[in-house]
């Protein structure tokens, strides 16, 4: 029987990367800003906190306070500033990835009992590849454009990276180390599962040029 540490490497190493997602995912610490003064407070995927921020093309004049869901009609006339092209694909590449963690979550045990074959694994580490990209491609694009797009969020240069960014970065690590992990087990559930009598493909001889 294979060795099976690398398949409980990889299996708590995907736990800890879905805690740190959730947390990540669900919290409103991007972006935040390191000046209480600030009219900007904080932001994450899916809520925004201000200071009595009044936004330029805002044509009736409202000062924004405290912390509101982004699709709630507090934010309405600034909604399409708060959530430019890019950070909605943030928002739908973090969701597949929530949605990848409670699959691969659920895989784990199904492919560490399947004893027949490797199907099962084989599918564990596609759908912990397909999540490590949604992962990594999020915080890339999110970290590029905060610096790229500088009509998004007020004073960039009092504001930095939150620590729920921090924890989805983390998480990314952990799920590229999880993904790593079961494909070496994988490979070695496939080796061990050959018939005794295989006998690998050899190569045709060199025929040397005249």
């Amino acid at each position: 029987m294979a060795n099976k540490l690398p398949y409980f490497l990889g299996f708590g190493m995907a736990v800890v990367s879905f805690i740190l997602c959730i947390i990540g995912f669900g919290t409103g610490y991007w972006f935040v800003s390191i000046d209480e003064e600030n009219l900007f407070q904080s932001i994450g995927l899916w809520q925004a906190c201000f200071n009595g921020y009044e936004h330029t093309s805002d044509l009736i004049g409202k000062a924004y306070y405290g912390c509101w869901w982004l699709f709630y009609r507090e934010y309405y006339y600034i909604r399409d500033w708060l959530m430019p092209p890019w950070f909605i694909a943030v928002q739908t590449l973090m969701t597949f990835a929530v949605v990848f963690q409670f699959l691969t979550l659920g895989l784990f045990p199904l492919a560490g009992g399947d004893t027949n074959n490797t199907r099962m694994l084989s599918i564990t580490c596609f759908m912990n590849g397909l999540l490590s990209s949604c992962l990594i491609t999020s915080v890339v694009i999110f970290g590029v454009m905060i610096g790229e797009d500088r009509t998004w969020m007020p004073r960039y240069d009092m504001d930095r990276l939150g620590w729920s960014y921090g924890l989805v970065v983390v998480s990314g690590f952990f799920s590229i180390f999880s993904t790593i992990a079961i494909t070496t087990y994988t490979l070695m559930r496939k080796y061990e599962l050959l018939p005794d009598d295989y006998d690998p493909p050899k190569r045709a001889p060199m025929i040397p040029k005249v």
